[in-house]
């Protein structure tokens, strides 16, 4: 075979690359499973009518093909609706709340740039059944304590609560497309975009300053004080209060120090409806995690039941981090003896020590020479 490469998007993964998704992998379940959180596994295919039942009628960034029986099919593009359809197929009679968590491949036909996959891997957590504060705040909570887990630095999450903007675009009058556009302009935080639409749109001058500004409005709790419309809707004003009361609790969690309140952050899925968050960090152009509240998902497949959750964009994490963890120390074990270097090798590996075995029977200074400059190396020659 000539041709070697894979396909655009995707990519090989190496020891030293494994080793860091590994070991993120190994401290999320660890995290999680202290906050009674238990593991799921979903199909990495789904049909095409449960993954749209989430995202929409969007299918541009899904991969389709058919199954010989004629079903429309999909790689799974994010893990959360799987497990609405999942929880709403077994978990009818479950004890409320249940804590699930799950770590994924998902794929999205996206542009492929630094950053950005077609085949990525996530982890994170749902909660199910619990609705409120105290539920959105566990979740975000989990997200500040995982990223610090994973020995990133400097990061915030911002936080936003949904039907703030929800309430100010329904007294605008403003049609699903230009809704949408709107959406689409805050959230890219594109200021020259957004004014021009806004000018040409006939609509309350206070409700467009408003929605000019939101933005921008990004900072402590003290931005939702700068929301100039927000007093005139009733709607606006429950969710200015529900997000106070977040903020607070999370104040008892003791993580305010990395959230930030930002009236930007909307999310691009359909399923959100209350509590949206994300995770960015400065060493990167892009967010590390996502999330928040989902009332309406698992309804759509037949269980009616709050939600919340987050998940976390490994590949992007691993190309910020700075610490790895310490492996254990190397034996190299040599010499002529087979049964004797067998022996002394499954020795050490029950001490817990990694080991490799020389099987060429080289002499000691060639395995000296192999071992040169790598730290945490000891050469064991058996005689």
């Amino acid at each position: 075979m000539r041709n070697r490469q894979i396909p655009r998007g995707l990519r090989d993964l190496l020891p030293e690359e494994v080793k860091v998704m590994r070991s993120m992998e190994k401290k999320a379940a660890r995290l999680f499973s202290s906050y009674a959180y238990e593991e799921v596994m979903t199909p990495t295919f789904e049909f095409l009518e449960v993954i749209e039942a989430g995202r929409g009628s969007r299918r541009e960034d899904l991969f389709l093909f058919m199954d010989r029986e004629g079903g429309i099919l999909s790689l799974r593009p994010e893990v959360t609706g799987s497990i609405a359809r999942m929880a709403s197929t077994h978990m009818h009679d479950a004890d409320f709340p249940r804590r699930l968590f799950y770590t994924a491949n998902v794929f999205r036909h996206v542009q492929p740039q630094l950053a950005q996959y077609r085949e990525f891997r996530q982890t994170g957590v749902e909660l199910l059944g619990a609705a409120g504060v105290w539920a959105d705040a566990e979740v975000v909570n989990i997200a500040v304590k995982l990223l610090a887990s994973m020995g990133l630095e400097r990061f915030k999450i911002s936080i936003n609560q949904l039907p703030i903007f929800n309430s100010i675009l329904d007294d605008s009058g403003l049609d699903a497309e230009d809704r949408s556009l709107v959406r689409k302009l805050v959230e890219d935080k594109d200021l020259v975009e957004l004014y021009r639409l806004l000018e040409g749109l006939n609509i309350e001058d206070d409700l467009k300053d408003t929605i000019a500004a939101l933005p921008v409005l990004h900072g402590g709790l003290d931005v939702i004080h700068r929301i100039p419309y927000v007093e005139k809707n009733r709607n606006a004003s429950a969710a200015v209060e529900e997000l106070i009361k977040i903020y607070d609790a999370l104040k008892i969690y003791g993580v305010t120090s990395n959230i930030v309140v930002d009236m930007g952050v909307l999310r691009n899925l359909d399923y959100y409806t209350g509590l949206v968050f994300e995770g960015y960090s400065s060493d990167l152009g892009y967010g590390l995690l996502g999330g928040g509240r989902y009332d309406n998902l698992l309804g759509q497949f037949g269980l009616t039941c709050p939600a919340t959750g987050f998940a976390l964009h490994m590949d992007r994490l691993a190309l910020v981090l700075k610490c790895r963890d310490e492996e254990p120390d190397h034996y190299l074990v040599g010499g002529s003896n087979y049964q004797a270097m067998i022996e002394k090798s499954e020795q050490l590996r029950e001490q817990g020590y990694i080991v490799e075995m020389d099987l060429g029977k080289h002499s000691r200074d060639e395995l000296e020479k192999r071992i040169n400059g790598k730290n945490n190396w000891t050469l064991l020659y058996v005689e």
